[in-house]
């Protein structure tokens, strides 16, 4: 009887590295302080970019605060900043909800294309869990919201039925937003718009907030709703579910993009030292086109994976590769999120 271990790579197909401008979130990870806070006051407003659009303040941690305002440690766990020496946090409770809001640096233009990005990780000491995260776009900013929540849905919504629960490492969520036209400011938090009565009681700590434009003659799509778990050893055991989001190719081609490499080389380890493993790896995509040229794109990518494999040092003999096009979507491809998680690459690792 065979084992296996299943291990889901999200395939991200981006025109990231040539296609994306400056970012227009003035201060993306909270780095600019007007002052540091403190255990009697760590706002927000501690930084000289952002603010709370609601009655409620929401936090601010820094690593020259005290323990109290501080990272990693600070009064709701421990925790460190995904980059730099700062991050904000929110609390989502019945009661009230907290937000993050800033000013960009420029107006959206109508009908362009941005890439937006945020990390968020779930409070060492929250005791619940919430299914959506989302930015609100809005022409000027907002202030003297209700504390009970917003309840409009998001302009880039991220919706997670399984929970966000991660308490250990950032989680990366990243979507592509069509702007209206003129949208100045962005509130980012969790819309209670079709639940309006949370019963939880949760903090999540928010960091590196990026909303880049992507060149008007290239395109940009990725895949919303992953989470960004790097080992630095790759070592998973059997049976165990892995998702990863580290794996790139260009807009409608089946080139690796080099900031692949790092995961693929984790995985080639490991099949190099565990020489009784055989690989099979699938490409997947949206249902968006003809499906016998995403049939065909899907085994391309698939390919190229197991080139690089191959590359590596595994020999061909234990890798075979698949593509099905978009006949195995794991969401509905109805909504532009569900097409970002279908396109994928999925590999299942067998053991003999």
């Amino acid at each position: 009887m065979k084992k296996y271990l299943m291990l889901f790579f999200t395939c991200q197909v981006l025109g990231f590295f040539s296609g994306i401008a400056q970012n227009l979130v003035p201060d993306p990870g909270f780095e600019i302080v007007r002052r540091l806070p403190t255990k009697k006051s760590n706002p927000v407003t501690c930084t000289k970019n952002w603010l709370s659009p609601t009655l409620t303040a929401s936090d601010y941690y820094h690593t020259d605060a005290g323990r109290h305002a501080g990272a990693p440690r600070n009064i709701f766990g421990k925790q460190k900043p995904h980059s730099g020496k700062a991050y904000a946090g929110i609390c989502i409770r019945k009661n009230f909800m907290e937000y993050l809001e800033t000013k960009l640096s420029d107006s959206l233009e109508k009908g362009r294309e941005y890439l937006v990005e945020f990390y968020i990780c779930k409070a060492e000491l929250s005791l619940s869990s919430v299914t959506e995260f989302g930015i609100l776009f809005t022409k000027k900013q907002q202030m003297g919201m209700s504390e009970k929540g917003i309840a409009i849905k998001p302009s880039v919504d991220f919706p997670n039925p399984r929970k966000y629960r991660n308490k250990r490492s950032w989680t990366k969520l990243s979507a592509v937003y069509t702007a209206e036209g003129g949208e100045a400011a962005l509130i980012l938090g969790y819309f209670n718009y079709d639940k309006p009565k949370y019963k939880g009681n949760c903090h999540y700590y928010i960091d590196d907030v990026t909303v880049t434009p992507v060149k008007k003659d290239e395109e940009l799509i990725v895949v919303a709703n992953t989470e960004e778990f790097v080992p630095k050893e790759f070592s998973p055991k059997l049976g165990e579910t892995i998702t990863l989001q580290n794996i790139f190719f260009a807009k409608n081609k089946s080139e690796l993009l080099t900031p692949s490499f790092p995961e693929l080389d984790k995985l080639a380890k490991f099949l190099k030292e565990d020489s009784a493993t055989t690989i099979e790896i699938s490409g997947h995509t949206d249902n968006t086109g003809n499906e016998s040229q995403n049939k065909i794109l899907s085994t391309a990518c698939a390919k190229a994976v197991a080139d690089y494999l191959v590359s590596k040092g595994i020999d061909s003999e234990r890798i075979e590769y698949i593509g099905y096009g978009s006949i195995m979507p794991v969401a509905a491809n109805d909504t532009e999120v569900g097409r970002q998680q279908n396109r994928r690459v999925e590999f299942i690792i067998n053991k003999k």
